[in-house]
């Protein structure tokens, strides 16, 4: 009994001292802390190693006072934007080219008036400058100069200038009808050198005044008629008389087949001394936006649009035209001065290139080839014939 009960005595002696030895010894020998001086050119091992706190380290790249790993940053990566292409580029031109006014625009030889196929013009807003459709009383405000050179110094060689300025005026809704009528005043100075003959020969120049008036009405949605009507005094101002003053008209009827082919046919009243009437018979077609067929006698044309320069569109076209005109002159047959009329006829062919800027100037130069050039004259003295030569043809019109 007395041994049970020491041995009971020792064992709780035993768990009583334990916890106290055992924090004895904790004190007694401490955590040992780094005593690894920082390196300037690496990171310190992490505290997870060593059992310390790391001292700080200026130069160290990674997590100095934080057990968490050192986070990576990868730069994201973006896909190339993809742009739907443009529908077209250029954009394509609103309408055929204004070349059709460059000349000349009406059927009366060697003039110029907007009674050529007329359509009332619609403005089109760019983006730079928006606005809204309107129309102007004046139209077609222009310039043309026309030269066609000596090509030799032969007796039968002319060399001819004309510079033309001429202006429209529109009213709208005439008698009732959608299309306007037009009226344009123009006047032309033909400069002349040549022919070095006696007996047919001109005068140094001569002059063309007119008043010019069209009219486009459409009968029905598919057809619709072209009439014009000019009056005008043709001289050179020494010679006035009854045969200064001609009087010229148009009469022609169209008819639309498809929505872009069209028949033309009439006639136009010239009043020249040899040839007094002209047939107008043809088609016009334009299949898309960018070109146009005027395939009518006595003006056909055919005209492409070529390219976009900044704003202004560009249409390259090639035409013929049944040239010259009719005055009533002073002729020197060198034994004194008589009065005369004289018609200049001839046939031409030419190619150009018209630029169209959205505020509605229009720029064209053309150059061509001249032949079948007469001198005809009202007195008895016979015809002559007139070298072939060159045309140069430039203007402008807003």
């Amino acid at each position: 009994m007395r041994e049970i009960f020491k041995n009971t005595i020792f064992v709780g002696a035993l768990l009583l001292t334990a916890p106290a030895a055992l924090l004895a010894q904790r004190i007694q020998a401490p955590t040992p802390i780094n005593t690894v001086a920082p390196s300037p050119y690496g990171v310190q091992p992490p505290a997870t190693l060593t059992g310390g706190i790391q001292p700080f380290d200026p130069y160290a790249t990674g997590t100095q006072f934080s057990s968490y790993p050192a986070t990576t940053y990868a730069a994201p990566t973006y896909g190339a934007p993809t742009y739907a292409p443009p529908v077209s580029y250029p954009p394509p031109p609103t309408t055929p080219p204004a070349g059709f006014t460059a000349g000349p625009p009406s059927y009366f030889p060697n003039q110029t008036a907007p009674a050529y196929g007329y359509q009332q013009p619609i403005y089109q807003p760019t983006t730079e400058f928006p606005s809204i459709p309107y129309e102007r009383f004046l139209e077609n405000v222009g310039f043309r100069y026309t030269w066609l050179p000596k090509l030799s110094n032969d007796d039968t060689a002319l060399q001819m200038q004309d510079f033309d300025v001429s202006a429209t005026a529109q009213f709208p809704n005439f008698l009732g009808c959608n299309a306007p009528l037009l009226v344009t005043p123009a006047f032309v100075l033909h400069l002349w050198d040549g022919p070095q003959n006696v007996v047919q020969n001109l005068p140094g120049n001569a002059y063309s005044t007119y008043l010019d008036f069209a009219w486009n009405p459409e009968l029905t949605p598919r057809l619709y008629a072209e009439l014009g009507f000019r009056a005008g005094v043709y001289t050179d101002f020494k010679t006035f008389n009854s045969n200064s003053l001609r009087l010229q008209g148009l009469g022609v009827g169209a008819v639309r087949l498809t929505p872009t082919t069209t028949l033309k046919a009439g006639v136009v009243y010239i009043n020249r001394l040899d040839v007094k009437l002209l047939p107008v018979i043809g088609l016009t077609w334009q299949p898309d936006a960018r070109s146009r067929f005027d395939l009518v006698f006595p003006y056909p044309r055919i005209s492409k649009y070529w390219t976009t320069f900044g704003d202004k569109e560009v249409w390259w076209y090639v035409g013929g035209e049944y040239g010259g005109g009719s005055w009533t002159i002073q002729r020197d047959t060198g034994m004194g001065f008589v009065d005369d009329q004289v018609d200049i006829n001839d046939y031409r062919v030419f190619g150009g290139l018209e630029a169209t800027h959205p505020n509605r100037l229009k720029a064209f130069i053309e150059l061509g080839f001249v032949w079948e050039r007469q001198l005809v004259y009202r007195s008895a003295i016979p015809t002559l014939n007139v070298d072939n030569t060159l045309m140069l043809r430039t203007g402008f019109n807003f």
